[in-house]
Parts: structure tokens; sequence; C-alpha cells
């Protein structure tokens, strides 16, 4: 006995019209691929650069915080010994008007200078102290920092170079003033 088989059509995925579909859409899946990596790099890269930018905002705010906390030392340390402290000057980080009445207190100040130079990067100090009269003497304290130190710095700590956050470029600026 004989059977005759008929031979049916076999579907393969590459007979028909399905086939020329395949192979464009394995390019577009590679082509969207590398577009999905473009756009995660350009996030990663504005993710570091962020990082970058808040650790230079640390360290700005740390150098204020320090500058804060040495003003506030030395301006104690003239508040204790007032008829010493009057004579007193520093400008540009050189002391004046020491002598035997004060020299413990210019002792005193050469060690803060000595600190604010560890903690402050390039840092420039001006101290003046003024008789106002009635016994009131104004102490005016201006300490001003930088980064790098360049060629043209202007160590002035005026109002009119401060932006609200005493930045000064590549560096920061504080200025006191009060009575003693």
């Amino acid at each position: 006995m004989s059977f005759s088989q008929s031979k049916a059509p076999v579907d393969t995925p590459s007979a028909g019209p399905i086939a020329g579909l395949g192979a464009c859409q394995r390019g577009v899946t590679l082509i969207e691929s590398l577009i999905a990596l473009l756009v995660l790099s350009i996030a990663l890269l504005g993710v570091g650069a962020l990082q970058l930018a808040t650790m230079h905002e640390e360290v700005q705010a740390r150098w204020r915080s320090e500058a804060v906390m040495l003003a506030g030392s030395l301006i104690e340390q003239l508040r204790i010994d007032r008829q010493a402290a009057e004579t007193l000057q520093i400008d540009a980080n050189s002391r004046s008007g020491c002598d035997s009445v004060n020299q413990w207190l210019c002792n005193v100040v050469e060690d803060w200078q000595s600190s604010l130079a560890e903690q402050l990067p390039n840092a420039v100090v001006s101290l003046t102290i003024d008789d106002e009269g009635d016994g009131l003497l104004l102490a005016q304290l201006a300490i001003v920092w930088r980064r790098v130190r360049g060629e043209n710095d202007d160590n002035d700590c005026r109002p009119q170079d401060d932006d609200g956050g005493g930045a000064i470029e590549g560096g920061g600026c504080l200025r006191i003033e009060t009575a003693l």
C-alpha cells in the first residue's frame, strides 16, 4: 500500500515578506541603543559636573566658616585689654604699634596670624583700630583669601567687591567693624 504524501509549504523565518522587516528592525534597535547610551553618558557628565561644583562650594563654605571663627577669636582677644589694642595695627599681614605695653597682645596676634595661615590659603589681614572719642574704639578687620595668589591681587575687602557671599575671584573676603 502506498500512501501518497503531499508536501505542504513550510513557513521559515527567512521566507516571505516578513524576512525584510526583521533585518531592518535589527539596525533600528542598534541605533536606539546607541542613542540611549549617548543620553545616559550626557546625564552622567551632568551629574559629575554637579558633584564638582558641590565640592567647590563646600570648600568655599568651610573657608568662610574658618574666617568667621578666626575673626571672632581675634576680636575677643582685642577686647580683653582695650588699652593694649589701641595702638595695634595690621596692614597686609605686617603688625605695627607693638611696644612694651602691648607686647603680650602682639604675641597673641602673631600666633593668631600663624593659625590663619594654616586655615586659609594665601590669607591677607588688615586691622585698624580708631579712637572714636568718649572711650569708644572702633576695630575694622578685613581678611582676604585666595586659592591661588596672582600677580595683581587686590587685597582690599570692600563692600562693593562683595556679592553677598564674600566671594572674590578664587577666594573670599570677610570684613568686620565692631566696637571694642
